[in-house]
């Protein structure tokens, strides 16, 4: 197979996926999406999770091919889609910041968005699939609760015992699902789908999002 940044990266060879996460993490070291193409012209993504490590060749799922989404280190697939002109210098965050940011985000079955937290307030819009949970886990140096992460399939370690407030997206209005969901700045949050059905949400940040704002275990 080759590798090489996407779309249209100078390319590398490797036999086999890991080799390709070796050579990967020697040589294609930019910020860049990386591809895998076989010799049957198949393409797979690489995987990198929050230390930049790059930890698993992925066939992209046919919802994120269809929107263009690529692998987001926090776990899952995205895209932004939006960035305000209107820039401004808040308060705190060390530069200009867009007035808001948009992104399409796409859990599936077995994915996670690993507990992160974000510096400014972050709306989670439902869109299609199954249900989402978001789990809240304060404002602290760490998520609060036993369970510092949650898990992709069934029930992770601590979720249950976890104090994290507990939120659902989903169509299911009349029994306690909701559509949007607010995480407000500073606040730790993770992700799962919460049944077998893969989600697609938006997520708008405000002020914009920026990985200097970003922080993730």
């Amino acid at each position: 197979m080759t590798l090489g940044d996407y779309p249209d990266g100078p390319s590398v060879f490797a036999s086999d996926d890991a080799e390709a996460l070796r050579v990967a993490s020697q040589t294609l070291t930019g910020p860049d999406a990386v591809v895998a193409v076989g010799d049957d012209g198949r393409v797979r993504f690489l995987r990198r999770d929050v230390t930049g490590a790059f930890t698993a060749v992925q066939e992209r799922p046919a919802v994120a091919e269809a929107l263009g989404l690529l692998p987001h280190p926090e776990g899952g697939w995205y895209r932004e889609t939006w960035r305000t002109s209107a820039g401004f210098e808040p308060p705190g965050y060390g530069g200009v910041r867009q007035s808001a940011t948009g992104i399409y985000f796409l859990l599936q079955p077995g994915e996670e968005s690993v507990w992160h937290v974000v510096r400014s307030d972050e709306v989670w819009f439902w869109h299609r699939g199954g249900p989402l949970t978001l789990l809240l886990g304060g404002t602290g140096d760490r998520p609060e609760g036993t369970g510092d992460r949650p898990g992709g399939t069934g029930d992770p370690a601590g979720r249950r015992e976890s104090t994290a407030e507990t939120i659902t997206l989903g169509p299911d209005v009349e029994n306690g699902q909701v559509p949007q969901a607010l995480v407000p700045a500073g606040t730790w949050q993770a992700a799962y789908p919460a049944g077998p059905e893969g989600v697609l949400v938006s997520c708008v940040v405000s002020p914009g999002f920026d990985f200097a704002d970003f922080k993730a275990i």
